[in-house]
């Protein structure tokens, strides 16, 4: 093919890419991140957060509560999640329980049960969703996104608009508020089904607008709440944060 041709069908390509995200996604994923901290959200290097999760049965009773500590280090594209039970927080130095962690080099699991074993591969892809879904992943504004589109819509009994984003194979529908805040997302999880959760109780830290309560369902019932605990931003993380167990 004659180069200048050949140059004409790359920008054509480009284009048709470019295309598939569209100027009303574009806005409100800009608008997203602007009602969420703006350039605060969008330097985001580091994030740490504690919270009590508490697990529903079908019926809608409690079934149990356990603390999670998340941390998310965009800088190196690796997530860490620690599983404790609440009763030992009052210890000096607590245990997990468990532990997953992603990185693109490796990952692992590791419980108190089981020995060190690399991380399934299912389990490994929700861990690294934390990078760029939930309200995390607005960071990225219209930025670095595969397909986007716009429509009017509900999340259960919460309406407004909805935006389908499409980012490092993971695909969101999150629903705005009138006002441009994030209301709810709803994700397709493989070998889970399909989850909705709801953000609430926003507060600022750090210039950063962070929903303080979170409400999931699963394929339509209540499966939990949380509530964070602790939260940090761009804090500095060390190799002893993201160390890796010795059996």
């Amino acid at each position: 093919m004659h180069r200048f041709a050949f140059s004409w069908l790359l920008i054509l390509l480009g284009s048709l890419v470019l295309a598939q995200v569209s100027p009303e996604a574009a806005q409100l994923l800009e608008r997203g991140r602007t009602v969420l901290g703006g350039s605060a959200l969008a330097n985001l290097k580091t994030y740490r957060e504690v919270t009590t999760n508490i697990y529903y049965t079908p019926d809608g009773k409690e079934e149990s509560r356990i603390v999670t500590l998340l941390l998310v280090d965009f800088a190196n594209s690796r997530v860490r999640l620690e599983i404790y039970d609440p009763q030992s927080l009052n210890n000096p130095n607590p245990i997990p329980l468990a532990l997953q962690q992603y990185s693109p080099q490796e990952s692992f699991f590791w419980s108190r049960e089981t020995s060190l074993r690399p991380l399934p591969a299912r389990e490994r892809e929700i861990l690294r969703s934390s990078l760029y879904t939930g309200w995390l992943g607005l960071k990225y504004g219209s930025s670095n996104r595969e397909r986007a589109s716009v429509s009017q819509g509900s999340l259960r009994n919460q309406t407004g608009r909805l935006l389908t984003v499409s980012t490092q194979g993971w695909v969101s529908t999150y629903l705005f508020g009138a006002d441009g805040l994030l209301l709810g997302e709803r994700l397709t999880i493989p070998g889970v089904g399909e989850s909705i959760t709801f953000f609430s109780n926003y507060q600022t830290v750090q210039g950063v607008r962070l929903p303080q309560k979170w409400e999931n369902y699963i394929d339509g019932a209540l499966t939990a709440r949380g509530e964070l605990m602790e939260v940090e931003i761009n804090l500095t993380f060390t190799e002893a944060d993201f160390f890796k167990p010795t059996r």
